[in-house]
């Protein structure tokens, strides 16, 4: 059986790693007023960053369904006769039921997987999916591959300011007011499809701290540790990052960079650091 792999796009894949893997990737959508864009088709995190300092007030929705149905249907056509499609957390977004419902719609087997994260804790799982697939799996073989990656994955990271992720609902207001009373930065983490405070910092340097405390213990559980530093406009910052994890951890392999996806942008503002670590095999 030929296998595709879709994701949508919250997983952050660089474009050349997608590209490599084969992986098709539907846009969710970036939204403002009375306008919508589809991410990387027609707005990107440099302008989000560029219109969440202006004052913006964005928001952001699923993939439509026309963008569900071409993609499986674009899969189809290139000869696949099953399809793994991954989605970010069900928690956060209603994009996992959007893709459940194209599956139904589809001519074809499809599997839908709540990855139960974001970023490139997503992405590596969509990465396991598709080097699955590529080896001969089946559908379920390929889906299983992913859950498991998933499962293994941890993101953490920091924000600027709590107000991006309280307005869009990602958090409650109890969260924001740490961050805001308590004059601390408090340090996230994506755990069982939820955004919560994993540590609280007194500075921007003991954030950071705590982040590279997270890569070391993650690295150390994992047998074939992968590891990203995705940014919102710290592009500098997230190099930086990198080369300190690479030079602490060389076994983990170069480090992916890059910035998050212009949906998780929008809800989590300029200045985010994310470190990701993930057991991924091959």
């Amino acid at each position: 059986m030929t296998v595709a792999v879709i994701a949508d796009s919250a997983a952050s894949l660089p474009a050349e790693l997608a590209a490599r893997w084969g992986i098709r990737i539907v846009p969710l959508q970036v939204t403002a007023a009375e306008e919508s864009w589809a991410e990387g088709v027609d707005i990107g995190p440099d302008e989000v960053v560029a219109r969440l300092r202006a004052g913006d007030d964005l928001s952001t929705s699923q993939p439509s369904p026309d963008a569900l149905d071409a993609a499986i249907a674009g899969a189809v056509a290139d000869g696949a006769e099953g399809v793994v499609l991954l989605t970010l957390s069900a928690t956060l977004s209603g994009t996992c039921d959007a893709a459940r419902a194209a599956a139904e719609r589809a001519g074809v087997r499809v599997e839908v997987v709540d990855t139960r994260t974001v970023a490139m804790a997503m992405g590596f799982a969509v990465i396991a999916a598709a080097q699955a697939a590529r080896a001969g799996a089946t559908v379920d073989g390929a889906a299983d591959a992913a859950r498991t990656v998933a499962g293994t994955a941890r993101c953490v990271f920091y924000v600027e300011t709590l107000d991006h992720l309280r307005r869009g609902g990602r958090i409650g207001p109890a969260v924001a007011t740490v961050g805001r009373v308590l004059g601390i930065r408090p340090v996230l983490e994506v755990v069982d499809g939820e955004v919560i405070v994993a540590s609280r910092a007194r500075s921007l340097g003991r954030a950071r701290a705590a982040l590279h405390a997270t890569v070391d213990e993650a690295v150390a559980r994992c047998a074939h540790p992968a590891v990203a530093v995705m940014g919102v406009g710290a592009g500098a910052l997230v190099d930086e990052v990198a080369a300190e994890i690479e030079q602490r951890h060389p076994e983990a392999g170069p480090v992916v960079t890059g910035d998050v996806s212009a949906v998780l942008a929008a809800h989590a503002g300029p200045g985010t650091l994310a470190a990701v670590v993930a057991d991924l095999p091959g």
